[in-house]
């Protein structure tokens, strides 16, 4: 299955790189009212992908700093409570498993 994958993200990745090539042809690119650029057109959609990244990293940038405090706080209500209940909070040891050669 592993094969699978990598053939399909080979595969992905050279559909991409053929379309990169065949759009090299220069076009405006207007960053100001009134200014613009000529620039090859996979440029353009290259920095607009990059700027698209980066807002959607911003964007979870919040929901990632809110899980990590609420991380934080679980695990000290779980040391807490380990605490009070004199308990020992290490994983739990898995019984020994039979041997594989039994048949």
């Amino acid at each position: 299955m592993k094969l699978v994958y990598n053939l399909l993200k080979i595969l992905i990745l050279v559909f991409f790189l053929i379309i990169a090539l065949n759009n090299v042809q220069r076009v405006p690119f207007y960053y100001v009212p009134g200014e613009h650029i000529e620039w090859p057109m996979i440029v353009v959609l290259f920095i607009c992908f990059v700027i698209g990244a980066l807002f959607g990293i911003f964007a979870m940038f919040g929901r990632l700093l809110r899980l990590r405090a609420e991380n934080g706080r679980l695990r000290a209500e779980v040391h807490k409570s380990a605490r009070l209940s004199g308990e020992d909070i290490a994983a739990p040891v898995q019984a020994a498993s039979a041997p594989a050669d039994k048949k």
